[in-house]
């Protein structure tokens, strides 16, 4: 062991892999078992690392740099992608990446062995590696992987989901079901986080219309902040309205009492009908069906806590009698933006249903385990919702929603679902991940595996952790919010001079878009003839102008910036896979993008500003009104 070297690679680790640094500073790098070295007659030393009492070459016993070489032969290095390298080795094979990979390729280095990464880490200098933001280290058991590439992927590796690329050391066919494994949970963090900004723009404007309309609920709401673990390890048991909550739900009046209990708006009808009163009823969706379906005509008890975004339909607000308590979806964009005029109110991480919804104002509030019930995640017996949550506004209970994925139950049967059940069950599987002392119990007692959740049945649920009585309900620890006018005033003020400014950059976007919609019209007369590299090399230049627009929409902190995200998100996503060649047919291919993708720029401009111009006249009728 050289410390020297291993103080030189840690060093250099901590620049942009700082999220393993402590992970790797725990292992003990004096001890390293499974890696023997032979001496051939030249002299020349081959190491070999040992899995299942058998041991494999770890490079090459001849010529390591030729092999290094040759395995990278595979990767098209004109493409900027994201290379999934399966083996640390002695890296041989990443020096050789490095002097091929273009500047915002990135590589992640999968390392099963631990004996092989301390072995490295001791004896070769990597430095140059990690100097750099282009590699980053992934290793450990499925558990402490699951977490790297959490914190990994919450990065912006998204632009190079078309673009991945692998190569593997020879022997790491030993790892093949682990690195098949590694794959599956990188692709579903990228998957999850494109679906995440896939929101049309008229979806957005929904979003954004119910948050101004909501404003003064706004200013009356209980924050997440004051029930924060209030309930430490006492258990919760989340409501959903899957198909399989028919077989279960008479068990939850014994844990009444002992439990929190919350509701989707789904199956509050459920829970009444058995007697029940849950501590809360979680909501999310923005659009006015789920206030005919779950709210219009009810009278659902001041108890009863509601939780979610703000962005609900406005008349659930208007009558809500009870208490609520609104989470941003996101922490930002228009949210974050918006959200700041409220002090009162903050953000965690609520998922993407009403169920995760209800999960993390558990998780908030400190109860350890969470026990889902109703949670399916899929069509179990073709049904959309358990008979008891269904109404008659939603029309067939049936798989009418079901598309072409399939999830599997516990005992490996697949199950008919779809993209949004997977995202949810995504949601899950992460919050386990990174929260590995909270205990996650699957009482649906049917439906999809979220893996690491522990499966009983409710009644098993009840019977283990439901032994203890509740001292207060939910509500009583919410505070009654006293809004003053002048507090509304002034909000109403800085809220209307912070449209002022909004539409400011909005029209200034606008301009510039135009403007370079024009140089692309120019630029098209030159891609019709043919081109020498010279003339390309300069065309694209004066296409690069787009780049410092789409920057700076892309870093605008404020709110308007994401009105324009999935568009640019996706025409990243294209640019990177026609890749870097200087061709004639790849500048025509990136200059039609860029031109529609002004086009779109400069028409969806004039749509955002109608939008905030809407809600300036919204909130200066209520200010008016006040002032008189």
């Amino acid at each position: 062991m050289d410390y020297n070297i291993l103080k030189t690679n840690i060093t250099s680790l901590q620049k942009f892999n700082f999220f393993i640094i402590e992970s790797l500073l725990q292992k003990s790098f004096l001890q390293i078992d499974k890696i023997t070295e032979e001496k051939s007659n030249n002299g020349m030393g081959t190491l070999y690392f040992h899995k299942d009492a058998k041991k494999y070459l770890l490079h090459s016993k001849y010529n390591p740099v030729a092999e290094a070489e040759r395995i990278v032969q595979s990767i098209n290095f004109n493409k900027d992608s994201l290379i999934i390298v399966f083996g640390l080795g002695l890296g041989y094979h990443l020096f050789e990446l490095k002097d091929k990979i273009s500047e915002d390729t990135r590589v992640f280095i999968i390392e099963h062995n631990m004996d092989v990464l301390k072995y490295t880490l001791t004896h070769v200098d990597l430095s140059p590696l990690f100097d750099t933001s282009q590699f980053f280290l992934i290793f450990g058991d499925e558990k402490q992987m699951g977490e790297i590439i959490v914190n990994l992927l919450s990065f912006n590796f998204y632009n190079m989901s078309q673009n991945i690329q692998t190569i593997t050391l020879p022997n790491y066919h030993v790892y093949a079901d682990k690195n098949q494994w590694v794959m599956k949970q990188i692709a579903q963090r990228l998957r999850n986080t494109v679906y995440a900004m896939g929101n049309s723009l008229d979806d957005m404007f929904v979003g954004f219309r119910n948050n101004y309309l909501n404003i003064e609920a706004f200013m009356k709401s209980n924050g997440i902040d004051e029930i924060k673990d209030v309930y430490k390890d006492f258990p919760a048991i989340i409501v959903a309205s899957g198909p399989s909550l028919d077989k279960n739900i008479h068990h939850l009046k014994d844990a009444y009492g002992k439990a929190v209990i919350i509701s989707c708006d789904a199956s509050l009808r459920a829970c009444e009908k058995l007697g029940i009163k849950p501590d809360a009823v979680a909501s999310i969706e923005r659009d006015e069906p789920t206030y005919t379906y779950y709210y219009k005509d009810r009278k659902i008890d001041k108890d009863i806590v509601l939780v979610g975004p703000g962005v609900l339909w406005p008349k659930i607000f208007e009558e809500y009698m009870g208490k609520t308590i609104i989470i941003p979806k996101t922490y930002e964009g228009n949210e974050e933006w918006w959200y700041s005029f409220f002090k009162n109110l903050s953000y965690i991480n609520q998922g993407q249903s009403s169920a995760t919804v209800a999960f993390a104002v558990a998780k908030a509030a400190g109860c350890n385990p969470i026990i889902l019930i109703g949670q399916d995640l899929a069509f179990t017996d073709g049904k959309i919702h358990s008979d008891q949550a269904h109404t008659e506004y939603e029309g067939e209970n049936n798989d009418s929603r079901a598309d072409d994925i399939y999830l599997e139950d516990y005992q490996g049967n697949l199950l008919r679902s779809n993209r949004v059940y997977r995202l949810f069950r995504d949601w899950y599987e992460y919050q386990i991940t990174m929260h590995p002392d909270l205990e996650v119990i699957d009482a649906t007692e049917g439906g999809a595996y979220i893996h690491g959740s522990v499966i009983m049945t409710l009644e098993e649920a009840i019977e283990k952790y439901c032994t203890k009585p509740l001292e207060r309900r939910l509500v009583t620890y919410l505070a009654d919010m006293v809004v003053t006018d002048e507090d509304k005033l002034k909000t109403y003020e800085a809220i209307i001079q912070s449209i002022d400014e909004e539409i400011k950059k909005l029209k200034n976007i606008k301009k510039k878009s135009i403007h370079h919609y024009k140089r692309l019209l120019e630029i098209e007369k030159k891609l019709l003839k043919q081109c020498n590299s010279e003339q390309l090399e300069r065309i694209v230049l004066k296409m690069q102008a787009g780049d410092k627009i789409i920057q700076d929409i892309l870093y605008e902190k404020k709110a308007i910036g994401v009105f324009y995200h999935q568009i640019i998100v996706q025409t990243i996503i294209y640019v990177k896979k026609i890749g870097n060649m200087l061709t004639l047919e790849n500048v025509r291919s990136n200059h039609q993008l860029q031109m529609n993708l002004m086009y779109i720029i400069e028409k969806s401009t004039d749509f955002i500003v109608k939008e905030y111009e809407k809600a300036r006249l919204f909130i200066e009728e209520k200010k008016h009104l006040k002032q008189f």
